[in-house]
C-alpha cells in the first residue's frame, strides 16, 4: 500500500490539513509545554481552534513524541502505517478468537484492512478519525464475542475497545453502539440463560466511561457552553447525502474500474462478490448462522446509504448528526470481510486449492490498490488540490466544515477582512502595541475609561485573561470572539488555561487506565496459577 500510493502528504486528501494541523497542534503544545490543556493557537489565521476537546488526541501522543523529532509529516506516515498493521492484526484476533479459524482470520484480516471503503477514507477523504475507527472496531466485537458466548470474564476487552472508539471518532462510536445493541438484540438468550454476562457488560459501560472522562466530560463541558457551526449547518444532513441509484451500482462495482469524473465511495466488487459465495455453501453450522447474520446487516446498512432509505423521518432524523449514510460502509465492509473468509474456507477445503484461492485474493487486493491509487491520484488533480492546495476562507484555513467554531462567527471570509486587529468597543481605549508569543497574546493598552476588547481569538470555554496579573472576566463578544472588560491602563495577558473539569477528569482517566491495566495482569496471573 506504501508503495503504490506513496506518502499522503504527495496528494492529500480532503480533510489531511486538518487532521495533519491538530497533530502538529500537539506537538507543538509538547514542545512548548502546554500539553495536555491546549488551544491550537495558530489555527485560522491565529484565531485558535480547540481541536483537542473536540477531537480527542489521546492515540495520537506517542506519535507526536516521535513528530517532536521527525516532524508531523514523517510521524504522520508512521502513525498511519502502525494503524495499518494494528488494523490488520486486530481484525486477524477477533476472527480467530470468534471462529477458531486462522485461515479465515487472515483473509478477513486482508480484506478488511486494505478494502475499498478504507483506502478511500484514507487517501481520498483523509479521514483520520475513521481510518482510527477502523482499526478499534473488530476489538469491540471481540470483546462482545465474550460477553455474549465467550469468557465474559474478558469483558475488559469490550471495555478497551469502546474506549479507544470514543478516543478515535464519536460518530463511529455511535454507529458501533446501535450495531452491538442490535447483535445484542438477536443473541440475548445466552445472556438470559447467564444473567452475569449482562453484568459484566454494565461493568464494561462503567469502567469505559470512567477511561474515556477526560475527553467526554469536557467535550460535553463545551457543547453545553456555546452554540457551534455544526447546530446550523444543514449541508451534511444524511438526508441530502444519500447515494443515488448510479452511485449505488458503482459503490458495490467499483475496485477494479472507475468511472473518470464522479468521486466514488463504496465497498468494491471483490468484497460484494465473495457473500454470493453463500449460496454454494450447503453444511449448516452456528458459525455460519452468525457470518449470514452479519451479512444481513451488512446489507440492511447498504440500503441505508441508498435513496431509498428515509433519512429525513422520525425516528432515522435522530442520527442527523452522522452526516453521510455512507459513513455506514464501514460496518458493511467489516462484516463482508467476515463473510468472504468464511465462505472461501468453506468452500476450499483442500491444502492446494487453498493456497491458490489465497494467491488470488492477495493478487486482488494488490490490484485493488493499483487501479484505486490510479483513480484517486486523477481525481486529486481535478477536484481536490484546487480545495485543499492552500489554507483559505474556502476551506476555512484547513478547518474544513468548522464544525466547532462558535455559530456567532459569521464566516471564514469575515475572519479574513477582520485580520489580526484588536477592537475597542467604545472607542475609548488606546492599543499601544501586542504581540503574540505562543499561546500568550500581550496587549498593552491605555484606558480613557471602563471599556470592553474584542480580541482576534474565538471564543472557548478555558480561556483565561490577567490585567496587570490580575484576573479579569473572559466573555464572549457578539461576533463569537473573546471580550475581555478593561478598567485601567497596563499590561493585558490571555492564554488558554484549560477549564477544572478537563484538570480533574485527566486524573480520572489515567487512575482508570492504571486500575484497569493491573486487573487484568492480577487477573492473567490468577488465571495462570490455575
Amino acid at each position: 500500500m506504501t508503495l503504490v500510493y506513496g506518502p499522503m502528504y504527495n496528494h492529500p486528501g480532503w480533510d489531511y490539513y486538518f487532521h495533519l494541523t491538530r497533530f502538529d497542534a500537539l506537538i507543538t503544545a509538547m514542545k512548548e509545554g502546554t500539553f495536555p490543556f491546549y488551544i491550537d493557537h495558530a489555527a485560522a489565521l491565529n484565531y485558535g481552534y480547540l481541536s483537542k476537546v473536540f477531537y480527542s488526541d489521546i492515540v495520537m501522543i506517542p506519535f507526536a513524541a516521535l513528530g517532536i523529532i521527525t516532524g508531523p509529516y514523517a510521524a504522520y506516515e508512521v502513525m498511519s502505517f502502525t494503524l495499518t498493521l494494528l488494523c490488520g492484526l486486530f481484525m486477524y484476533g477477533a476472527v480467530k478468537t470468534i471462529y477458531k479459524d486462522s485461515l479465515v482470520a487472515f483473509l478477513s484480516a486482508i480484506l478488511y484492512t486494505f478494502s475499498v471503503y478504507r483506502l478511500f477514507d484514507i487517501y481520498n477523504r483523509g479521514a483520520f478519525g475513521e481510518v482510527l475507527a477502523f482499526t478499534f472496531v473488530p476489538l469491540v466485537f471481540w470483546g462482545l464475542y465474550h460477553i455474549i458466548k465467550g469468557d465474559y470474564k474478558k469483558w475488559y476487552i469490550i471495555a478497551i475497545g469502546f474506549s479507544l472508539l470514543i478516543f478515535s471518532h464519536v460518530i463511529s462510536t455511535v454507529l458501533t453502539f446501535i450495531t452491538v445493541v442490535i447483535i445484542l438484540a438477536i443473541y440475548y438468550k445466552p445472556l438470559l440463560k447467564e444473567p452475569k454476562r449482562i453484568q459484566y457488560l454494565f461493568i464494561a459501560g462503567i469502567v469505559t466511561v470512567s477511561i474515556t472522562s477526560a475527553y467526554i466530560l469536557p467535550l460535553y463541558e463545551q457543547l453545553q457552553s456555546n452554540t457551534f457551526r455544526y447546530e446550523s449547518n444543514d449541508w451534511t444532513l444524511p438526508s441530502r447525502a444519500k447515494l443515488p441509484l448510479e452511485y449505488m451500482l458503482w459503490a458495490v462495482g467499483c475496485g477494479f474500474v472507475y468511472p473518470k469524473e464522479i468521486v466514488i465511495v463504496g465497498i468494491g466488487i471483490l468484497l460484494f462478490a465473495l457473500i454470493f459465495l453463500r449460496f454454494f455453501i450447503k453444511e449448516k453450522s452456528a458459525a455460519l448462522i452468525s457470518v449470514d447474520v452479519g451479512v444481513l446487516i451488512g446489507l440492511l446498512y447498504l440500503i441505508a446509504t441508498s435513496f431509498i432509505f428515509p433519512w429525513g423521518r422520525f425516528p432515522f432524523s435522530l442520527l442527523s448528526f452522522i452526516q453521510y449514510p455512507s459513513r455506514l460502509f464501514l460496518f458493511v465492509t467489516f462484516f463482508f470481510s467476515i463473510a468472504g473468509g468464511f465462505y472461501l474456507s468453506q468452500i476450499f477445503r483442500k491444502d492446494k486449492s487453498r493456497i491458490i484461492m489465497v494467491s488470488i485474493v492477495l493478487l486482488s487486493t494488490c490490484a485493488i490498490m493499483f487501479f484505486h491509487s490510479e483513480h484517486y491520484k486523477d481525481i486529486y488533480c481535478k477536484y481536490v488540490k484546487e480545495t485543499n492546495e492552500k489554507p483559505d476562507p474556502g476551506n476555512f484555513f484547513y478547518l474544513n466544515g468548522a464544525e466547532y467554531v462558535p455559530d456567532k462567527v459569521s464566516s471564514a471570509y469575515y475572519i479574513l477582512s477582520r485580520g489580526d486587529g484588536i477592537t475597542s468597543l467604545s472607542g475609548q481605549t488606546i492599543v499601544n502595541s501586542y504581540k503574540r508569543n505562543k499561546e500568550v497574546l500581550s496587549i498593552n493598552i491605555s484606558v480613557q475609561r471602563v471599556d470592553s476588547l474584542e480580541l482576534p481569538l474565538f471564543y472557548y470555554k478555558g480561556y483565561g485573561a490577567t490585567l496587570n496579573d490580575k484576573s479579569i472576566a473572559v466573555l464572549q463578544s457578539e461576533l463569537g470572539l473573546i471580550q475581555i472588560p478593561v478598567n485601567t491602563s497596563g499590561e493585558v495577558d490571555v492564554y488558554y488555561k484549560g477549564t477544572t473539569i478537563q484538570k480533574i477528569t485527566s486524573y480520572i482517566t489515567i487512575l482508570s487506565i492504571f486500575l484497569l491495566c493491573i486487573y487484568i495482569f492480577v487477573g492473567r496471573k490468577i488465571s495462570h496459577k490455575k
